[in-house]
């Protein structure tokens, strides 16, 4: 690979935004690291108008026309909260039916489309888990790996209305973890529980799905002698995701949040920023797509470190940057310009759904 080649590094990464502007940093770091794609914070949400015209800045300085993402589930993960009315939560949705949660998706495409934004990090397809936190298991549609994937496809349907790119979650299911005494989050169910519930619905929804996120959750099924987070083994993502299910989108692992369960792997940076060996491991575990924040001045230069070494395979980058290029194909940047009268409607249909789901009342297609 040669050295302009290896300057595409970049495209394997999404940065993570929390800036709610558009600053010189900010644009020293898209020049630096030319990103694959955005990730919104929901501190980097203001006003619509700020949002879209934030999009807008960052979409025009990319040489390619980046993925511009936002996780928005409803309920708790819910960042247009700061600029919509509040959504009711996937588990509030599934109550009511497939038809509803559909609905949501459309309200939630028709607000990103108007923003800008083209990919959203959901739905989340785990089941349920109260063990786990009461608050995440409010986040999933249920315990009933059928109902999941009905509400998961109509979910989609909305989105894909608006022509906004879904990212499945978190592969393959977050089961019911326990912890073992080197601190990792461990699902401990066999392949055949495996297959029979949490995978389900990711097996029904794989041929709609342009990106998986996987799990950051260690699996005894498929790492037992060496427990590893679903989103650095070869196992789960190559093995599994790829080989066994036929996987062809792209693939998105997120290294930022779980601290406690990756620090043995990202070392002490932590939250505040990430070992480029973490990353190395990921792609190389068969992820496309990384996302990185905060301190990231050392991560491009680091991978290509990597790429030197040989602790990134050149093979395996060519790959993951023709799937990333191809997943591209069609995209187009959005303008900077949101019409108030709409958003306000959309407001308007919003905040009525929300009070019709919560009522109980029946709710027109």
């Amino acid at each position: 690979m040669s050295a302009a080649r290896a300057s595409s590094l970049g495209q394997l990464l999404i940065l993570g935004v929390r800036d709610h502007g558009w600053s010189p940093s900010l644009e020293r770091v898209l020049h630096m690291i030319e990103p694959g794609g955005v990730l919104f914070y929901p501190q980097a949400l203001r006003s619509p108008s700020e949002t879209a015209e934030l999009l807008h800045q960052i979409a025009r300085t990319l040489d390619s026309p980046p993925f511009l993402a936002i996780a928005e589930e409803g309920g708790s993960v819910n960042p247009l909260r700061a600029l919509l009315p509040p959504l009711p939560a996937p588990r509030s949705l599934a109550r009511r039916g497939p038809a509803v949660v559909k609905r949501a998706g459309e309200l939630i495409g028709s607000a990103l489309k108007l923003l800008g934004f083209n990919l959203n990090l959901a739905p989340r397809l785990d089941l349920s888990n109260r063990q786990v936190s009461p608050d995440v298991d409010t986040q999933t549609f249920g315990e009933d790996p059928e109902l999941v994937a009905k509400c998961g496809r109509a979910f989609l349907g909305g989105l894909r209305k608006h022509g906004i790119l879904a990212c499945g979650k978190h592969f393959p299911g977050r089961g019911l973890p326990e912890c073992d005494s080197n601190e990792f989050a461990v699902v401990a169910k066999t392949m055949a529980e495996l297959w029979r519930e949490d995978l389900r619905p990711f097996r029904e929804l794989l041929p709609q799905l342009p990106f998986i996120q996987v799990s950051n959750v260690c699996y005894k099924a498929y790492d037992f002698d060496v427990l590893r987070p679903a989103s650095l083994s070869a196992n789960v993502v190559t093995g599994l995701l790829r080989v066994k299910l036929g996987y062809h989108g792209l693939v998105i692992a997120d290294l930022m949040g779980p601290r406690k369960q990756l620090s043995r792997h990202m070392g002490p940076e932590g939250m505040l920023g990430i070992r480029y060996e973490s990353l190395a491991e990921s792609v190389m575990a068969g992820c496309e797509l990384e996302v990185v924040a905060g301190r990231v001045d050392n991560v491009f230069p680091q991978m290509q470190e990597a790429l030197e070494t040989g602790l990134l395979s050149r093979e395996r980058v060519e790959d993951a940057l023709t799937r990333v290029r191809a997943a591209k194909k069609g995209l187009q940047r959005p303008s900077g310009k949101v019409s108030a009268r709409s958003f306000d409607r959309l407001g308007r249909e919003m905040e009525k759904f929300s009070r019709l789901v919560k009522g109980g009342s029946k709710i027109g297609d």
